[in-house]
């Protein structure tokens, strides 16, 4: 049965021998990519293409690619199946509208699996299919990820040494190619870069691990005869392993470093052309006067993310990587603090980023110390009603909030039509000095509207000291199910591809010194 494929969808694979194809109005070339599981290059001759056409299993046929996974290198985890632009049509605008999608048959001809890629326009090479061994068997993965800076940067990614300056150059012509995003595509940038970066990281950490782990076995070697443990030939044996660490270790932090500039680079121009939601305050697309943005950016006015920081990794180098989440929020963010007051700089930033996401959503804020008077000040015309500053007001305004959602989803899955319906039911909830105030009733309507609200774009913010471990059951199961940001510092982050470990950094706003920012909403 043939499988129509999505970006990021897997099967399971039944045949033996696979060939892979591909069609589009834009010419180009296919080529195939072993890889370890870390997605990294097993060596330069697992790389198949026109100048080398066959490795282990998998051969280049004219325009396909055949992988005979019984025959794959043993140490291989994925074959990585790629098409990129042929180099003389490199300036007719890449893989832009011209409907790239992808087939793999088995040895018979039949359909295996069909892949119409999304793409957004700037892509010179694109990985199609990703062909994985998990636990003996072989399964196939629909991809879809795009390089804006071709081929050379694909594979350069994934390990492969390619020469430096037609390398750098390639990327070059091509980075400064990238157009702003269509609605839809500004999470999934972000959230390839992130992969990439997060490979990238993986691939590092192995190398230095395993050029450890070897040179701790070559030294217990070196030194386990005692007659020679101190001869010059003992201390050669010694020399030469510690070199070999360190020629491993000097090669592995240069490719990350290379990638890492790579994707500097790409986030520096991506950054100028991203929704305001996922930008950096710097960016032009939050210029405080419309004449000073450049004028292709001001149609980016909506966004399917919203940024929350930037991920670094001090003992990795200077890279940073926005971290970006889906809007509305998926699950409720809690941002501990021991105040509300110290809080201010983190829920202002996240705010207002949900805020410029679009279409604006109303407010409702529980700010029971007056803390965050100067926020809700500066956005007092989006405020759904008088902000809560007594604990006895906050049932009501829970329970009102929990029947718009009922009524929300209710005329959703009745098929009501948008002026049925009523207004938009878009609505940012923040809930400042949690717990304290809060009834056990409240508490449930909360749970209740996390579960719930998300589904007819209700996102929540939670302020206060972490309860993950607290003696309140609810309270305590509250806490656990939101995604935990510090009020100051940073907090420990985890990618969800290889477990590389991350420090994610809070984006901070001050409502009272930077009101340009504010000022940016109503000028585009």
């Amino acid at each position: 049965m043939t499988v129509e494929f999505v970006p990021g969808q897997n099967a399971p694979l039944q045949a033996s021998v696979v060939t892979f194809r591909a069609s589009s109005q834009t010419p180009f070339d296919v080529s195939a990519l072993v890889t370890d599981t870390h997605l990294r290059a097993l060596s330069s001759e697992d790389f198949v293409f026109y100048n080398q056409p066959a490795t282990a299993g998998v051969q280049l046929a004219g325009d396909s690619i055949r992988v005979e996974l019984d025959r794959v290198h043993p140490n291989a985890a994925a074959v990585l199946c790629i098409v990129s632009v042929d180099p003389s049509h490199a300036q007719a605008g890449a893989f832009r509208a011209a409907g790239l999608s992808a087939v793999l048959t088995d040895e018979s001809g039949s359909v295996i699996g069909q892949f119409a890629i999304p793409t957004a326009g700037s892509e010179t090479a694109v990985i199609c299919w990703e062909l994985y061994r998990r636990n003996g068997a072989w399964k196939v993965r629909g991809v879809g990820q795009g390089y804006a800076g071709g081929l050379a940067e694909l594979i350069g990614v994934h390990g492969v040494e390619v020469d430096d300056a037609p390398a750098s150059s390639a990327a070059m012509q091509q980075v400064h190619a990238v157009e702003p995003f269509e609605d839809g595509r500004g999470l999934e940038r972000m959230w390839m870069i992130f992969e990439d970066a997060s490979r990238s990281a993986a691939s590092l950490i192995s190398s230095s691990e395993y050029a450890m782990k070897r040179l701790d076995t070559e030294l217990t070697a070196a030194v386990a005869d005692a007659s020679t443990r101190n001869s010059p030939a003992g201390v050669a044996a010694r020399e030469a392993a510690q070199n070999r660490h360190d020629e491993l270790v000097a090669t592995a932090r240069a490719s990350h470093t290379r990638d890492s500039a790579q994707l500097t680079q790409e986030l520096t121009v991506v950054d100028a052309v991203l929704p305001r939601a996922m930008a950096s305050w710097e960016s032009p697309v939050w210029a405080s006067e419309k004449g000073t943005a450049p004028q292709s950016l001001e149609t980016v006015t909506s966004s399917d993310g919203v940024r929350l920081g930037v991920l670094t990794a001090a003992d990795r180098g200077a890279l940073t990587v926005p971290y970006c989440l889906p809007i509305p929020l998926t699950r409720p963010v809690w941002v501990e603090s021991t105040s509300s007051a110290a809080a201010v700089g983190v829920v202002s930033a996240l705010t207002l980023r949900i805020m410029a996401a679009g279409p604006m959503p109303l407010l409702d804020v529980v700010d029971l110390t007056g803390a965050f008077t100067s926020l809700t000040d500066r956005l007092s015309a989006v405020l759904a009603g008088p902000v809560i500053r007594n604990h006895s007001e906050i049932s009501a305004r829970l329970t009102g909030l929990a029947q718009s959602v009922d009524l929300a989803e209710l005329a959703r899955t009745s098929g009501m039509s948008a002026v049925q319906a009523g207004p938009s039911t878009q609505r940012l909830l923040i809930l400042g000095d949690f717990p304290h105030g809060y009834s056990e009733q409240d508490v449930h309507s909360i749970m209740f509207l996390a579960e719930r609200g998300p589904m007819i774009g209700l996102s929540i913010v939670l302020v206060g000291d972490d309860e993950s471990n607290s003696t309140e059951e609810t309270v305590a199961a509250l806490a656990n199910g939101c995604r935990h940001l510090p009020a100051a510092g940073e907090i420990d982050v985890q990618d969800p591809w290889t477990g590389s470990h991350w420090v994610l950094v809070p984006d901070v706003l001050d409502p009272a010194n930077q009101p340009q920012l504010f000022a940016a909403l109503d000028k585009f």
